[in-house]
């Protein structure tokens, strides 16, 4: 019927209960596992506990020794309740003239199991089969009465068998698996001798714990290389507001794996929680604010363009995560006479109600992040794709994982809640990673090659000078003149003098085509003019403003003054009079 079981014989009692082990003894009618083989290791223990599908496997009972120590181990613990009901038991046990017995009490001359002496109870597991209900292993303890035949079978409270102070492998995580309704905690094996513990996926377990070492050091690595790229690239460096803290957030989510691999004796489902939402407002914030600013700084049907500085990003995500700060100390406080929760180990956390709750903030702040992707999905912005690709994927994994962890809390292993927490870590962060940083890089680089060959093409395209002169206007772009192939003798002055200012003109019409193209807060009826960089830097909402203003008539002129466009020359009369067709709705500039 299975692996089999020691049943405690008349071998085992003794000398003064000879005559009940011999033929008086009372036959148990309950179906027991065959005797070949003992329940001496946690192994066979678990094929035989898992052993309850078949009908005939109703009323079996597990009486073997190792069976006995582990609910004797559990009876004799810190649990006063437990040793009370001990005290109980003898006592009826004693007084055999008392036939009313508590419900959980019984009188029977058939024991599911014979104690070995009269001193002390015997333990065992029988195998309950209700109607319209799951089968279930029932504890049972079986005492002997001093005066009677008889013996008194008491139904245990339901009791958790732990193997792990058995166990040799001290420096071994001790975590718990479900067995049918029986929860038996052990220890991970650490030798050849596996009597006493338990084989896990160890190998697995330590190639996560190397991925996810490797991902914190790439994430500080990537740090100095963000803040290398944000002064490289002068003119994207907005782009890169806020990713040291992106990378920070994920540096905290990435070592969260790894508290299994350090084992703390107490707190670390605390730990894992501080660190789960401090690495998620970091990490999510900065994504969601780079979101936000999107669709302040591009909305079109406002009548002001609101500039949001990253000054401004850094205060809105400090009050994120002073509000974080302020929530998880408020639950800590609260949960500090929860024991379970301080006694646990990750990722084997109790699921309490103020631990859902922050499943459910975390839910909110995404489907807000959803509705900012939705309002911005008409907007010019090129990473509009990635940033809202990245909150529906972790909208999507984190909400299937919490709700499988919130079925399994009380029935998954230890594995299985290890590889749930990895696949949620990786389906969601380091795919985030990649679909936010790499394009940074390509489109980085490519839009320099493209603006080099742009401004090549475009200054030999209007050539039609000397050739000398075509070849030093192309060398002033590229900035690889020689005056040595130059033959500046043979030039007249004011041939020179001209076509250094056509070329100082070109480098103005594409920086201002490059700046006012694709703008809607351009005007194209007056020619898109613009504000002075030092005003719509000192101030976050810039106001359309007429032109008859003595503002903007100063600011005018102070740009005609640095303009060095001749408008006299005749190369640039075609410049002076057709107006460039620029796109745009109003008159502030994004710079």
């Amino acid at each position: 019927m299975g692996s089999g079981i020691a049943q405690r014989t008349a071998g085992a009692a003794p000398a003064n209960n000879k005559r009940r082990d011999s033929d008086s003894r009372p036959k148990s009618g309950k179906s027991h596992m065959p005797t070949e083989n003992s329940l001496d290791e946690l192994g066979s223990l678990y094929t035989a506990l898992d052993a309850t599908s078949s009908s005939k496997d109703c009323n079996k009972t597990l009486d073997s020794d190792l069976v006995y120590k582990l609910i004797n181990a559990s009876m004799s613990g810190p649990d006063e309740r437990n040793k009370h009901l001990l005290s109980f038991i003898k006592f009826f046990a004693a007084n055999s003239y008392l036939n009313e017995v508590p419900l959980n009490y019984s009188k029977t001359k058939a024991p599911p199991s014979i104690p070995p002496n009269r001193e002390m109870p015997q333990y065992l597991l029988q195998l309950k089969c209700p109607q319209h209900r799951p089968r279930e292993w029932k504890p049972l303890a079986v005492v002997s009465m001093k005066s009677s035949s008889d013996f008194i079978v008491v139904e245990l409270p339901q009791l958790s068998l732990n193997a792990c102070q058995f166990s040799n492998c001290l420096n071994s995580k001790c975590s718990w698996t479900m067995h049918s309704s029986i929860r038996v905690w052990a220890r991970s094996c650490c030798d050849a001798d596996q009597k006493m513990c338990r084989n896990d996926l160890r190998l697995i377990r330590a190639v996560f714990y190397v991925m996810s070492g490797l991902f914190a050091v790439g994430c500080l690595i990537m740090i100095p290389i963000v803040i290398r790229e944000r002064r490289r690239q002068q003119q994207e460096a907005r782009g890169w507001a806020l990713m040291e803290i992106f990378f920070v957030g994920a540096f905290i989510l990435y070592l969260i794996p790894l508290l299994d691999w350090l084992n703390p004796e107490s707190a670390s489902c605390c730990m894992a929680i501080w660190m789960r939402q401090i690495g998620f407002t970091l990490f999510y914030g900065a994504v969601i604010l780079k979101i936000y600013r999107n669709l302040q700084e591009y909305r079109v049907r406002k009548a002001h363009h609101v500039f949001v500085r990253e000054r401004d990003l850094l205060k809105y995500l400090a009050g994120l995560l002073a509000l974080t700060f302020m929530g998880l100390t408020a639950w800590s406080l609260g949960a500090w006479s929860y024991d379970p929760l301080w006694t646990s180990s990750w990722p084997q956390c109790p699921m309490e109600r103020w631990t859902m709750m922050w499943y459910v903030l975390e839910l909110i702040f995404m489907l807000y992040g959803l509705q900012l992707c939705l309002k911005a999905r008409n907007s010019t912005w090129v990473e509009r794709y990635q940033f809202t690709a990245a909150v529906a994927l972790e909208t999507i994994v984190s909400s299937i994982i919490n709700i499988l962890r919130y079925l399994w809390a009380n029935t998954a292993s230890n594995d299985t809640l290890f590889t749930m927490y990895i696949i949620q870590l990786h389906f969601t962060i380091s795919l985030n990673i990649a679909a936010i940083i790499t394009p940074k890089f390509i489109i980085g680089s490519s839009e320099g090659n493209r603006r080099m060959l742009s401004m090549a093409g475009a200054s030999s395209s209007g050539s039609k000078a000397h050739p000398s002169l075509a070849k030093l206007r192309d060398n002033l772009i590229n900035g690889t003149i020689d005056f040595a192939e130059v033959p500046i003798i043979d030039m007249n002055p004011e041939d020179i003098r001209a076509e250094l200012k056509r070329v100082y003109t070109q480098l103005r019409m594409y920086k201002l085509k490059n700046l006012y193209q694709d703008n809607p807060h351009i005007s194209k009826r007056k020619g898109g003019k613009k504000t002075s960089d030092k005003t719509s830097k000192n101030r976050r909402i810039s106001i359309p403003a007429t032109s008859s203003s003595p503002k903007i008539r100063r600011v005018d002129e102070e740009d005609e003054k640095s303009d060095l466009t001749v408008e006299s020359a005749p190369h640039n009369i075609y410049l002076s009079t057709n107006k460039i067709q620029l796109e745009s709705t109003d008159l502030s500039v994004r710079v």
